[in-house]
């Protein structure tokens, strides 16, 4: 029979138990810093580059760009786009955004004319878009965008809310000072 190990005692139960909590705490404190530290960059490289996500909400580009896929992107001038590179631009009668690829460019003024089509469509889209930049595709990565925007909803706000600040609390809550039995202050 193998030896087990020894019983801890109450006070060691304690310790360890304190021991785990202290180090699960400073561990969620620092997932969470690094999070936020994440999302300042992310928000500063966002102003320098112009580059923003998007979350494709329709399956008119899959199966490349699979429903509820993320993709970030960077806004260029319309005059670099190319044939083949897929684009976001906004429709002019209802401002909503459309990531479709490129299929002409056509130089007009400050901007160009573009034609769209997504890929799972049978046809092009019905009218050209004049605009003078669009949101050029980079990267995508599927199904994170459906994630992200299960996070924009106020039942996920409130409780991210609340888990900060349980967090907070847990962080600072005054900590309760051990009292050593037996010893006397002489007042010296």
């Amino acid at each position: 029979m193998p030896p087990s190990a020894p019983a801890l005692g109450g006070a060691g139960f304690w310790a360890v138990l304190s021991r785990i909590f202290k180090v699960s705490r400073e561990i969620a404190l620092t997932l969470v810093a690094v999070l936020g530290l994440a999302c300042i960059l992310a928000l500063v490289l966002g102003f320098a580059y112009k580059a923003s996500f998007v979350v494709f909400r329709t399956g008119s580009m899959e199966p490349r760009y699979p429903v509820g896929a993320l993709s970030l992107t960077v806004q260029v001038p319309a005059a670099e786009l190319a044939p083949g590179d897929v684009v976001s631009v906004k429709r002019p009668e209802s401002g909503v955004l459309v990531t479709h690829r490129v299929v002409s460019v056509e130089p007009s003024g400050t901007g160009a004319s573009l034609r769209l089509k997504g890929d799972a469509n049978s046809s092009e889209d019905p009218l050209p878009y004049q605009v003078e930049t669009g949101q050029k595709v980079l990267a995508t990565v599927p199904a994170v965008g459906s994630w992200v925007m299960a996070m924009r909803g106020p039942g996920f706000i409130g409780a991210a809310t609340l888990a900060v600040a349980g967090l907070v609390v847990w962080a600072y809550w005054p900590k309760r000072v051990a009292r050593h039995k037996g010893v006397v202050s002489t007042g010296r």
